[in-house]
C-alpha cells in the first residue's frame, strides 16, 4: 500500500497538508470557526483527516449541559448536506475520485472526516 501522505506534487504543497487546510476551511466558513488542529493521512486506499476542537463556544455548552446527542444530530445533518463540497474537493487534491464519505464526532472534541476511493482500474 502506498502512502501518499508527503507525497507533493508539481507547484504545490504536500497532498496531506492540502487536505487538512481544505476541511477545515470548509468547517470554519459554515460554521463560523474551524477545528485548532487537524492531521491528515493519505495512502492508496483512503484519506483520514483527524480533527480536534472543533465545537463552537454554544456547542461546547450544550455537550456540557448533557446536550450532546442534539449536537451530533445537528452535525451529523450539516455533514450530509456538505459531503459534495468535500468529496469535491479532496477528488480536487488527490485526483482519486471519492467512493465513500464518512465523518464522526466525540463529545471531547474530536472528530474524523474519512474518505475512501475508489478502486482504480488494476486495483
Amino acid at each position: 500500500m502506498a502512502e501518499l501522505t508527503g507525497e507533493r506534487r508539481e507547484g504545490e504543497g504536500r497532498v496531506d497538508a492540502e487536505i487538512s487546510r481544505e476541511v477545515v476551511g470548509i468547517h470554519a466558513h459554515y460554521y463560523g470557526r474551524g477545528p485548532t488542529k487537524a492531521k491528515t493521512y493519505v495512502n492508496d486506499e483512503a484519506a483520514l483527516c483527524l480533527l480536534g476542537e472543533i465545537y463552537t463556544p454554544s456547542e461546547s455548552m450544550l455537550i456540557e449541559g448533557g446536550r450532546f446527542a442534539e449536537v451530533r444530530a445537528n452535525r451529523m445533518a450539516f455533514q450530509d448536506t456538505v459531503e459534495p463540497i468535500m468529496r469535491a474537493a479532496v477528488e480536487r487534491i488527490t485526483g482519486r475520485a471519492v467512493q465513500s464519505f464518512l465523518s464522526q464526532i466525540s463529545p471531547d472534541g474530536l472528530a474524523s472526516e474519512v474518505f475512501v476511493f475508489a478502486k482504480e482500474v488494476g486495483d
